[in-house]
Parts: C-alpha cells; structure tokens; sequence
C-alpha cells in the first residue's frame, strides 16, 4: 500500500524495514480510506515511522506509550514559526488509533486528571469532539492554547471564571499573538473564544465576554501582487544558467516556483522520494502537460 505514496525503492525498503513495518500500510489503507490527500497521507506516514524509530532508539516498547511521552517526544521537534503542531506530530494520533485497534494499546491513553485544571480541560476537550466536532490537529491546539489560557489567568490553580476579565482576556490574546507569525497569529483568538462558549454552554459564565477577544488584523484591503511577466522569468532564470551545483540548483527551484506554481514550503519539503527517473512520472506527480522535458 505505501507504494502508492513512495516510488524510490531504498525508501519503500526503509519504511518497511523499519520498526512499524507492515503497520504502515494498515495505517496507508486507513487514511486512505477516510480521504485524506495524498500529500498528507505522504507526511503522516513519514512521521509515524519517524515516532516508532524515536522509541526504539529511547528503548521503548508500544506497550510504554502514554500522553507524558508522547508530549515527551514532540516538545523535542521543532516547531513552525505559527506555533502550530510539528508536522512530524501531526499524523500521531492515527497510528495511536491503529494501535489501540490492534489492541497493542488501551482504548484510551489519557491519564487520570489530578487538578481542577486537569478536570476542567477533560470536560472541554470532550465538549470540542463530541459537540464541535473539530478534527483532533483543532482539538490539540485549542486545548494547548486553553492550558497557558489557564496558568496565566489562574496562578493559583484555582479556577475563579466569574472573576474573569475582558482586559485579562484581551491581554492573554495580544500576548500570544505577539509571538506568531501569518495565519497563526490567529489561533489565540479563536481559541479563546472557543474557550469562551464552552464556558457559557456550561453554565460557568454569563455570556458577553465572547466578544473579549480580539481579532489580529486582516489586511483585506491589500491588492493581489502584480506577477512576473514571462520576459521577467526568463531573465530570472538566465541567472542561473551555468552548470556549477549551485546554478543547477537555484535555476531547479526557480523553474518549479515559475513554471510549476509550487509554493515555497512545497519546494522546500521535496524529497528524492518525490521524483523519479522518467518524464513520464514527473509529469504525473508536478502535473506538467508539456512536451518539454523538465529540468531537475
């Protein structure tokens, strides 16, 4: 099954070689089966074998996961300048799934909560799966947000909501906000809000502090930049016309960015594994109709 997602035969021969071997393709057919892209099938698989080659190397067992680890191992990964969950994490919880229906793990891994803040988040992120609805990468995120959420407005661990705030609310936002970067700086404001709701569906706050949240500002205003005409990118790609490493490169990266439409983080993320040998398969994965052959 991961053939349909790895062409290079050393690739297809490490994943299977490694420590989740034929769980690989169970956990391919499975995300295959919900509808998940090709590329995000591609990613999660990667970072599934990634997490299974960090156990072993840590000496650890399936059997010895649970949430201490698991937060253990991706406060490890880099994280994108969002803020949001590693990539190499975000297809974590589908193989945890697989496993718990092999029965290689309990039903649930979740520890048993200990504080008031610890009771309160259990009854939120059940609130956000079972009335919501968000997808678990959401519910990982809004329930982050919701734990510095915590810690910031209640210091003493005791959670006093009809105390709350507008300007400790609107203070938390701008300070998380503050440190990220394009769409993340987002994120604190719809997650609090969602916070927010919760606690007016519960019953621990009266409505109107919803509004309390600040929103980051959305230039809708701007104009779409003009494009470069194809002189432009002709002139561009003249740059890098000789046959040194370095001028084979960037002229590589130009063409796949002018000529294919591939955006920046795309290019970046490329691997071996994504081309091979023939034009015909370059063709099929970049979806170049052209009798040109392309130049990698």
């Amino acid at each position: 099954m991961i053939e349909t997602y790895f062409f290079r035969t050393p690739t297809i021969e490490r994943l299977r070689g490694g420590p989740l071997g034929s769980d690989l393709d169970d956990l391919a057919t499975a995300l295959q089966q919900q509808g998940y892209a090709w590329d995000s099938i591609r990613g999660y698989l990667r970072g599934c074998d990634q997490f299974a080659r960090w156990l072993l190397l840590h000496g650890y067992a399936v059997a010895d996961v649970n949430p201490t680890l698991i937060q253990h191992y991706v406060s490890g990964l880099p994280r994108p300048p969002s803020g949001r969950l590693p990539k190499a994490a975000e297809g974590l919880s589908h193989l945890l799934k697989l496993w718990r229906q092999k029965q290689r793990l309990p039903e649930r891994l979740e520890e048993s909560p200990r504080t008031e803040a610890d009771h309160w988040l259990l009854r939120y992120e059940q609130y956000l799966d079972q009335v919501c609805g968000n997808a678990t990468r959401t519910r990982h995120e809004y329930l982050r947000m919701a734990k510095r959420f915590l810690t910031t407005c209640f210091a003493t661990g005791h959670l006093a909501w009809p105390s709350l705030t507008a300007q400790q609310i609107s203070d938390f936002v701008q300070q998380e906000a503050a440190t990220k970067h394009g769409g993340g700086r987002k994120l604190p404001s719809t997650a609090v809000r969602s916070i927010l709701r919760f606690l007016v569906f519960s019953g621990d706050l009266a409505p109107g502090l919803e509004a309390a949240a600040p929103s980051p500002r959305q230039w809708t205003h701007d104009s779409i930049p003009i494009r470069l005409t194809a002189q432009e990118v002709e002139r561009a790609l003249s740059l890098y016309a000789g046959e040194t490493p370095v001028e084979l490169r960037n002229r590589a990266i130009l063409m796949l960015l002018a000529r294919l439409g591939l955006r920046a983080h795309e290019v970046v993320n490329l691997c071996l594994e994504d081309i091979n040998g023939s034009v015909s398969t370059l063709s099929r994965i970049f979806m170049v109709d052209s009798e040109e052959p392309l130049a990698v």
